[in-house]
């Protein structure tokens, strides 16, 4: 009898598991994956075997696989059995490599081309890495050269944190800061998760200039500013930084919801071994707000405040597709403090439309955008009751295209001359979120 009521327990206990499982994923696969290793998919999936299939966590899984910016498109198949449910992602890879004309274009240099080559997911794991010569096309042919190298390794790819790296080397005729400037820049970010909304962020970065003889002051201003910090040949400014991020975005790329909040404080120069003494207190804050299912309302605001002693190369310029679109640059538009601060209506026509060309794949969208940009700065040394604003408004359209993002073009009006009762309008071309490029916008 006893042998008999423990068969019994057993086959209860057994029915019981039985029934917790219907319904559950009993297996993933993976497909499309040639270049792509996959352990690097099966690290970001939330949905897993012996749990219910969520859609919730479906989409989530899509949003972050997308901007690893590696695949052209991800899809899922779920089917449904007895045993319970199985689930197939399909992968649509970009390809590895791509041999391009890189273009560019900054406030500083104008127009720059030139060969590119680029790695979008570098041993399979998403690494991405560029390499770059460009030069200038526009206004004045060769006048910038710049040389570069930048790689970003994702979260948990080597290491339990995004890093990003660059290494710039510029020879050129600044045309905002009016000298000749032979400089190399680099820069080291890592940013390490705190937990699914928060992250913390360090930096470290170099900047080494050489001094132009001919150009010791710069003289756009109120008050003439020293142009270099040092009293060699070459001034040197080391910088390190943290910041606290706050992140409840849908996506990096081409976001519909969410906010983004990057509070940081940095030291540079002097107390670091260097040229130059100032400290940057930064708020980079950017609002996503769906209006609807093609509507998208987006505000950003980036404040960066500059106590201590600056060289005159390293002022902030306003004015330009990166910064107030619609303005052309001009060297005597410049601040050692400013806030910028843009609202803009995107309406989406579509988005992740598929193209493929032989065995390359690739993906596109389009926008309509309207808005208007704002800018309060304060130059070296002036008071804050002697702060200055500029705005504009504009319109255009925005290309979504893997790499670079967006492809803006835009078309706008700065302004309204009383003397001759004339209207400025101005037009941009630009690449990448402004609210990302406003904050590396000298370069």
């Amino acid at each position: 009898m006893r042998k008999l009521i423990k068969i019994s327990i057993d086959a209860a206990i057994l029915l019981v598991i039985t029934a917790s499982l219907q319904g559950a994923v009993t297996h993933i696969e993976i497909q499309g994956l040639e270049k792509t290793r996959e352990h690097l998919i099966n690290s970001l999936l939330l949905n897993s075997e012996n749990q219910a299939f969520s859609n919730e966590n479906w989409l989530r899984e899509k949003n972050t696989l997308m901007d690893l910016d590696i695949f052209a498109d991800v899809q899922i198949k779920v089917e449904e059995s007895d045993q319970g449910e199985r689930l197939t992602y399909n992968f649509t890879e970009l390809p590895s490599f791509i041999a391009y004309p890189a273009m560019k274009r900054t406030d500083q240099d104008g127009f720059l081309m030139g060969p590119g080559i680029t790695s979008t997911n570098l041993l399979g794991l998403g690494i991405h890495q560029d390499i770059l010569a460009r030069f200038t096309v526009l206004p004045e042919p060769m006048r910038a050269k710049e040389f570069t190298y930048y790689i970003k390794i994702p979260d948990g790819v080597l290491l339990p944190i995004e890093t990003e790296a660059v290494l710039n080397i510029f020879d050129s005729y600044n045309a905002l800061k009016l000298f000749n400037e032979q400089s190399l820049y680099s820069k080291i970010e890592f940013t390490r998760r705190l937990s699914k909304l928060t992250s913390l962020m360090l930096t470290g970065s170099t900047l080494t200039v050489r001094e132009d003889p001919d150009s010791p002051v710069f003289t756009e201003l109120d008050d003439n500013v020293e142009m270099f910090a040092g009293e060699g040949e070459w001034d040197f400014i080391p910088s390190t930084g943290a910041g606290l991020i706050i992140d409840t975005r849908d996506r990096s790329i081409n976001t519909h919801r969410g906010i983004y909040s990057e509070t940081g404080i940095s030291v540079s120069g002097r107390k670091l071994g260097g040229d130059g003494d100032f400290y940057v207190i930064k708020e980079d804050l950017r609002i996503y707000v769906p209006a609807g299912k093609r509507h998208i309302i987006h505000a950003n605001m980036l404040s960066r405040i500059r106590p201590g002693k600056i060289p005159a190369y390293e002022l902030y310029h306003i004015g330009g597709v990166n910064s107030l679109r619609s303005f052309s640059p001009d060297p005597s538009i410049c601040a050692q403090h400013e806030i910028l601060a843009t609202a803009e209506y995107r309406y989406e026509l579509f988005t992740n439309r598929q193209i493929s060309f032989f065995d390359m794949n690739g993906y596109y969208g389009l926008q309509l955008v309207a808005g208007t940009d704002h800018a309060w700065y304060l130059e070296p040394d002036a008071s804050l009751h002697e702060r200055k604003y500029l705005s504009s408004i504009f319109a255009g359209i925005h290309l979504l295209v893997p790499a670079l993002e967006r492809v803006r073009i835009e078309f706008g009006i700065n302004g309204y001359n009383r003397k001759d009762q004339s209207i400025r309008f101005g037009i941009n071309l630009g690449w990448y979120e402004k609210a990302y490029t406003q904050g590396r916008r000298v370069r």
